[in-house]
């Protein structure tokens, strides 16, 4: 009797050890909780962006148009992996990240930060705008002394972008996990 109980004792503690095996990030975007899995992938994956809208260009002079904030979709899905006891995820934090597709050619865009507080309950995918290109990002790009956003020119700047979600999970063990969205971002004077 006493080895059964020791074999159903090992076999447990090994179950259990081997079930907390693995990263909050598994890559490719899926963020692994206790009770859901969640995923996040923009809608669109590769935003040309207009640093200045409805501009005219003469003898590259650039007259009228307006400078607005560039935004995309992002389908944020979670998934319960039981039957029941699925716990709701609520994102606290966005990044947008920027990666220069060529350093030489196109310049730095730091990282920007969006603070929110959206629930999202298991099963569901809610669709969250983010601004992945705002009105004072393209003016510093504009306003830059080397690698300028020239206006009226054929210059395009192209990113790899990252916009990562930090969630956690309603009454789980309290871990803020990254879910990343990847979409490519191409900047230019649109006319």
């Amino acid at each position: 009797m006493f080895k059964r109980f020791a074999l159903l004792f090992c076999n447990a503690c090994l179950v259990a050890v081997l079930s907390s095996c693995g990263a909050g990030d598994l890559g490719g975007g899926v963020g692994e909780f206790t009770t859901v899995n969640a995923t996040a992938t923009a809608l669109t994956s590769r935003l040309e962006s207009d640093i200045v809208k409805g501009n005219n260009c003469s003898d590259s002079v650039s007259t009228g148009g307006t400078v607005v904030t560039d935004s995309v979709n992002v389908a944020f899905a979670s998934k319960a992996l039981y039957t029941t006891g699925a716990l709701d995820l609520v994102i606290s934090k966005i990044t947008i990240h920027y990666t220069p597709v060529n350093s030489a050619t196109t310049p730095p865009i730091p990282d920007s930060y969006v603070n929110i507080s959206q629930t999202v309950v298991p099963g569901d995918t809610p669709t969250i705008p983010v601004a992945v290109l705002t009105d004072a990002q393209k003016i510093a790009l504009m306003e830059r002394t080397t690698l300028p956003m020239t206006l009226c020119s054929s210059s395009v700047f192209e990113y790899w972008v990252d916009i990562v979600f930090d969630v956690s999970e309603v009454g789980g063990k309290g871990e803020t996990h990254p879910v990343t969205a990847k979409m490519n971002l191409a900047v230019a004077d649109r006319i």
